[in-house]
């Protein structure tokens, strides 16, 4: 097979800049392909040319690993793919890191590997085995501008995995004609994409972590004041629905103002049709938020220990709490999960599969561990009285999908396996929302220029969400505002991802810390309390609300 030659692109190792050589020998002319804002790295095309809003940050680029091991663990290979035998050439678009790639190279020893991206970000080929490396090749360029710099009939595989961010609507139809051009007859297409999703918080849960009384209905202003509002019966239709609105307002409106669509699944269907005769649509799969963790201990004090334990009575008080001297205990102690209660969630479960009910196409599937449930059916139900409704087994996943249960069924188990997705762990959902919010933060200087344009041109549609208005701030002084805005969401989400929880659950001590003084005591337990009074407000259809939406897409070239 004759090897593909880059075109005359020089890119640093560091990533800094590109030149084009001249035949005239004249000193190249240098771009850069990174610019830094507040310290975060991002591309340095313009935002007509190349969309893509988030940052290149270290800890953001480590988020496509999170989605090679989801497909690695559902499916034991790095492609939703059922290969007959492993494809001799493939193109990995939009590779990011080449994480992938490079993953791909291992699970298929006699493949060629191409991966393209806008910038250069890739792992150095130097520092894998030369065996290896000799397969692997990385080019640069902007596939939303120019045409694929590939022969026809190039690859036999075309993977492509979150690049919607990216991707303008009007783009999609240039890019998979592209693919297709470059596909071999009988090569196939495989296309990752999650749904443009804000996870948000409701406001008991963000009043308990600032120990503010659950009915103190009040809006929080980005310098952290507050002002009252009137009782939910009184309440303005304009009140923002949780502490964050005006984030995700900012987040939404980077990607409408930049054309790209927030679901993407629903219309990459669409787009993969037309050109492509053999089309496999996999369900829209939902991850919903990660359960509630038990509350953690209190440190040792100066004089004796506490810990929190469950009221006996729990019929009579869902989440009423005794505090007794003990000796401290580094294992923390669920102040909401109870042997009765899990006894009443089996019952309800035991009664809600699926066949107990016709379901309608447009109801969502719901699955938790071995037993299937429908969703809609518990929605449907009320807490059981004195119940805390945070005991509720949470569902692995939800399928949003016009597909009949037959129709699932009938799909290939290499695209939906639904064993696997069914044997994740509950705790596992939480690197489903660390994922999400990450994201979010990643893109927090696209909505730092939104936030901006709102002020300078815009300012009555920031009344609603407490940003002031009487006055011509400095944008240094809303800036600070807007930094406080998302460290307060950056503090709320890791709270609720409660990594210690799953460290925990891996048999992980709690570290260690230094006694309490007396003060510091009652502050720590009246967070405690604040958090334990709250939960009584949960609801199941907050536990289930999706923090991820991905969907599989497949085609063959004919």
């Amino acid at each position: 097979m004759t090897p593909h030659v880059s075109p005359p692109l020089a890119v640093s190792h560091s990533g800094a800049s590109t030149s084009h050589t001249t035949s005239d020998g004249k000193r190249p002319v240098r771009r850069k392909e990174f610019q830094f804002k507040y310290g975060q790295k991002h591309h340095s095309y313009d935002n007509e040319k190349a969309p893509y809003p988030l940052s290149y940050d270290k800890h953001v680029l480590e988020l496509e690993s999170l989605d090679n091991r989801l497909c690695q663990y559902l499916r034991n290979s790095v492609s939703f793919m059922n290969f007959k035998t492993a494809p001799a050439r493939t193109l990995d678009l939009g590779c990011g890191t080449g994480t992938w790639v490079i993953d791909a190279a291992k699970e298929w020893p006699e493949c060629e590997l191409v991966g393209f991206d806008l910038v250069d970000i890739q792992i150095p080929l130097k520092i894998l085995d030369p065996a290896m490396a000799k397969r692997i090749e990385w080019r640069h360029g902007n596939f939303l501008t120019t045409k694929l710099p590939f022969d026809d009939d190039d690859f036999d595989h075309v993977h492509i995995q979150s690049i919607s961010k990216g991707v303008p609507e009007n783009k999609w139809n240039n890019i998979f004609e592209e693919v297709y051009r470059v596909l071999r007859p009988g090569g196939s297409v495989e296309v990752v994409e999650d749904d443009i999703i804000f996870p948000s918080l409701p406001r008991w849960f963000t009043n308990a972590l600032r120990a503010r009384p659950l009915r103190a209905q009040s809006i929080i202003f980005p310098d952290g004041s507050q002002r009252g509002y009137p009782a939910s019966s009184q309440a303005s239709s304009n009140i923002p629905p949780h502490e964050h609105a005006l984030l995700e307002s900012l987040y939404k409106s980077v990607f409408e103002h930049r054309f790209v669509n927030l679901k993407p699944s629903s219309v990459l269907p669409s787009y993969l049709t037309t050109y492509f005769r053999q089309v496999t649509l996999g369900p829209v799969v939902k991850f919903p938020m990660p359960p509630l963790p038990p509350i953690q201990p209190l440190p040792p004090q100066l004089t004796k220990s506490y810990i929190v334990e469950p009221s006996p009575d729990i019929a009579d008080n869902r989440s009423s709490t005794t505090v007794a001297p003990s000796t401290y205990s580094s294992r923390p102690m669920s102040l909401s999960f109870s042997s009765s209660y899990s006894t009443v969630a089996d019952s309800i479960i035991s009664k809600t599969t699926i066949s107990s009910r016709p379901r309608t196409s447009s109801e969502p599937l719901s699955y938790h561990g071995e037993n299937s449930y429908s969703s809609f059916d518990i929605l449907q139900l009320p807490a059981p009285e004195g119940i805390d409704v945070t005991s509720l087994p949470i569902p692995r996943f939800i399928l949003d999908s016009s597909l009949t249960e037959s129709e699932i069924s009938a799909l290939p188990p290499s695209l939906f396996p639904l064993e696997q997705l069914a044997s994740l762990s509950e705790r596992s959902l939480a690197m489903h929302l660390y994922r999400s919010f990450q994201s979010v933060l990643a893109c927090q200087e696209a909505m730092w220029e939104e936030l901006k344009d709102r002020i300078r041109n815009r300012r009555r549609e920031l009344l609603p969400f407490g940003w002031e208005d009487d006055e011509e701030l400095e944008e240094l002084q809303s800036r600070k505002k807007f930094e406080r805005l998302i460290e307060r969401y950056r503090s709320d989400m890791y709270a609720r991802v409660s990594l210690w929880s799953s460290l925990d659950s891996f048999g992980w001590p709690l570290p260690a810390r230094e006694p309490l003084s007396k003060a510091e005591l009652i502050e720590e337990d009246r967070l405690r309390e604040s958090m334990i009074e709250a939960r009584k407000s949960a609801t199941v259809e907050e536990m289930q609300i999706p923090c991820r939406a991905v969907r599989v897409v497949m085609g063959y070239k004919l």
